[in-house]
Formats: structure tokens, sequence, C-alpha cells
């Protein structure tokens, strides 16, 4: 079975505003990074282009009155009750050419579910995929249409048991929402708290209602966590949930803005943590699908997604091309820096305060949420 990435021009060259964070461009970026590193070059690979959406497939979340006003917006027919809506706001503005982007994006993460349903593929990953904020009836956060929504809701229908993983710095509300109800889906997200972080929810207390008690976990951690704190809770708490859950699919958000140089948010991890739960990840399920999501340092996120890539694909980076123009680097590289981080510990007070965080977290969902699970 193949592994497929899901890889658009089209979607790469979309701008929101030049001053915008989100920037599609990662997509490009992360094309030259494997390239350069030699990760696309196996038989078992292959690189796809994300067809638009049937908009009623939309209809499996969003209200029609939500996506017809999406489409006025795009055609510059703006009313005051976009506002309400998310839209025309400082995070999500309108530009020329959003509802195609929305089409085509969600269109990428349903075409990889799809390869996964039909068995043509065992991984797929989606990168310029994975708006977790999208709301049924609103935009938020960047993200205009929910395309994990959309596509865990298809993955359901093919009476397949998902579980949803996301190691974005942000909690994934668009998601929970989607399936707050439901044990259909099991929904983990690891998050910096809403105390300090958009979009201020996703508390541990959060598990979820009716058949759904206890299929949606929160892991809020401290501002300032660390490989050790973050790769702690995750282990604690990710794999022995998705063991019990016995899932057919894993839809992972990895995003990369939890890393300790991205400009919107108050992690403190390397690349280190970020591949030693990407290979957790990996382990939990045997058929995977991967959306980017978040990261707002552009050539740092593309540097993560390719490390993300390797993982999941059982490769090494090799760089072939190091110090052949004058023993400069170029390309992406030239503002990330080198693939891999070095190692980078808080220490003192902060640590402590985060672990001891970490461990309060982990001990009440062990308390609250494993019993559910019979663990």
């Amino acid at each position: 079975m193949k592994h497929v990435l899901m890889y658009s021009d089209e979607v790469s060259r979309v701008e929101y505003d030049p001053s915008h964070p989100f920037k599609p461009g990662r997509g490009k970026y992360l094309m030259d990074l494997l390239n350069r590193y030699t990760l696309l070059h196996e038989a078992n690979q292959c690189i796809a282009t994300p067809r638009p959406l049937d908009e009623e497939l939309l209809y499996l979340f969003h209200t029609r009155y939500y996506i017809d006003m999406l489409k006025r917006a795009d055609e510059g027919r703006f009313t005051l009750e976009m506002l309400e809506s998310g839209l025309g706001t400082g995070d999500n503005p309108l530009f020329p050419g959003m509802y195609r982007f929305s089409l085509v994006t969600a269109g990428g993460t349903y075409d990889a579910a799809l390869k996964l349903l039909s068995g043509e593929a065992s991984f797929a990953f989606n990168p310029i995929g994975g708006f977790h904020h999208g709301g049924k009836d609103h935009a938020g956060g960047f993200c205009y249409v929910n395309d994990i929504a959309v596509a865990a809701q298809t993955l359901i229908r093919h009476g397949k048991r998902v579980a949803y993983v996301d190691i974005d710095v942000h909690h994934g509300n668009g998601v929970e929402s989607a399936f707050y109800k439901s044990n259909k889906v099991l929904t983990i997200s690891l998050h910096e708290s809403g105390k300090t972080l958009y979009p201020w929810s996703g508390f541990e207390n959060e598990t979820g209602e009716g058949e759904g008690l206890g299929f949606n976990v929160n892991v809020p951690l401290l501002k300032g966590t660390d490989d050790e704190v973050y790769v702690y809770a995750f282990e604690e708490v990710v794999p022995p949930l998705v063991a019990a859950f016995k899932p057919d699919i894993l839809i992972a958000q990895v995003g990369g803005d939890t890393h300790r140089e991205d400009p919107l948010a108050h992690f403190n991890l390397t690349s280190n943590g970020y591949q030693r739960v990407i290979r957790d990840i990996k382990a939990l399920c045997p058929a995977i699908l991967a959306v980017g999501g978040g990261g707002y340092n552009a050539w740092k996120t593309s540097a993560l997604w390719t490390l993300a890539w390797a993982e999941f694909c059982g490769l090494t980076p090799h760089d072939h091309y190091a110090g052949v123009v004058g023993g400069m680097m170029y390309g992406p590289e030239v503002h990330a820096g080198r693939l891999c981080d070095e190692p980078f510990v808080v220490e003192g007070q902060e640590k402590q305060e985060c672990m001891d965080h970490a461990r309060g977290i982990v001990s009440w969902i062990k308390g609250n949420v494993f019993p559910v699970h019979g663990i």
C-alpha cells in the first residue's frame, strides 16, 4: 500500500492577506525540503493533486446557511451578519478565491480518506489541511471549512471506527464540537491551556456528553511546556486510550506550532519532542490520515512536516546537496536552519510547574476517562 502526499501548487499560491500569519506557501516549502532530502523517491510513494470537494459533502458537518454565506462572501457581497459568523474578521479575512481554496483543501483531506478506505494507501498526508477550528455555522481561527469533520463523518458512514489525535498547540474545538455527543470518534487534543491561548477552551473536564461521554479527551498544558513534559503527557494518555478504542483509521492533526520558535504560542518543543510523538502516533494504527494544521514560523513548520513525512514513511532524511554552493545552505533552510534542533530543556521553577500540572492532568484523565474505556 502507498504513502500518499496530497499537494497542489494552486493551494500553495493562495494568500489570505500579506500580513496574515497563515501561509499556505508552507506546502511549497515542504515539497522543496522533501526533494532536497530525497524523501519522495520510493516505489510506494505518490503525489496526488487534491480535487475540489463536492459541495454537498460539506453538509455532513456545516449548515447550508453558513456555506451560502461563505459563497456570498467569496463573491464580494459582504453583509454585517457575516461578521457574526466569523467572516471578514482579522483571523478570517475575505479574499478572492476563498471558497475554492476551502473546497480544494477539504477535497485533499477527503480524497486522502478515500484512499485509506479503499486500501490503496496506508498513510496519506494533506499538509494544507487540518482546519480544526472551523465550526458548523461559523469560521474561526483561520479556518473556513472543517475538512477533518467532513472526512471523519465520511469514514463513519462507511462503518469505520475513527480516532482523532490533535497535537496542534491550539485546542481542536471545531472537531470537538462535531463529535462531542458521539462515541463513533475518539477525539484527543493536546494543546496549550485555554487560560493562555485561543480558542480559550479544551479543559480536561470537557469529556463529551450522552453517548460521547468519555470519548472527548483534552490535555491542556501550561505555557512553557518543553519536550519532556509534552512527551510524558502524550505517552501516558494517548496510546492506552487509542489501544482500548481500537480504531480502523486514525486522523492526526500534526500542527507545527508547538515549536519554541512559533510566534503565536508559548510552548518550548523542539524537533526532538515532535519526532518522538510522531513516532508514537505511527505505532497507534496501521491506517493513518495526517493533516498539517497550524504552524506560523512557516520555515520551521515545513521542516517539522518533513521530519513527520520521513517518520511515517520509515525513511531517514539525507541531504545530498550540503556544501555544494560554496558551503552555504540554500532554499527554505536559509530560514529554517537545519531540519533537526539541538535539545532544549526548560529548567527551574517553570519546569517544575509545567511538569506538576501535566501530572495532575494525566492523573485526572486516568481517574475519570480511562474507566469509561475499561482501562
